[in-house]
């Protein structure tokens, strides 16, 4: 995705707002990828029906913390569930910055076009 230089002008409403579509679906489609990663790991390790599979990896995602890990789970599942806890914050901090990096790009540029407009 190419935006403009600072030295174009500032790009009409509907461009930013496909622009931000644009970033919005494909963080959409990473936490996506995500949640089911995480729903496959704790259906075949914690042998969790899909449900709670996708509850546990939800609340992970959402950074609430896990519910079913238990101290008599399996290491294999305890393993897993730090893993993907530590892969969810990365998913969040990836995802914030996706959805950022529009507005703040906009921000940026209005602000620099601003101050060569100025005599």
């Amino acid at each position: 995705m190419i935006w403009e230089h600072k030295t174009e002008p500032l790009a009409p409403a509907h461009v930013f707002a496909g622009r931000f579509l644009a970033q919005f679906l494909i963080a959409l489609a990473f936490v996506a990828f995500a949640l089911a990663i995480g729903m496959i790991g704790y259906t075949i390790l914690g042998k969790l029906p899909l449900i709670d599979a996708f509850l546990e990896s939800s609340m992970l995602l959402s950074g609430a913390g896990p519910l079913y890990t238990e101290r008599n789970s399996s290491n294999a599942l305890k393993i897993f569930s730090s893993i993907y806890s530590l892969f969810s914050t990365l998913v969040v901090v990836v995802s914030v910055g996706l959805l950022a990096s529009p507005v703040v790009h906009r921000l940026f540029h209005a602000v620099h076009t601003e101050k060569t407009k100025r005599p």
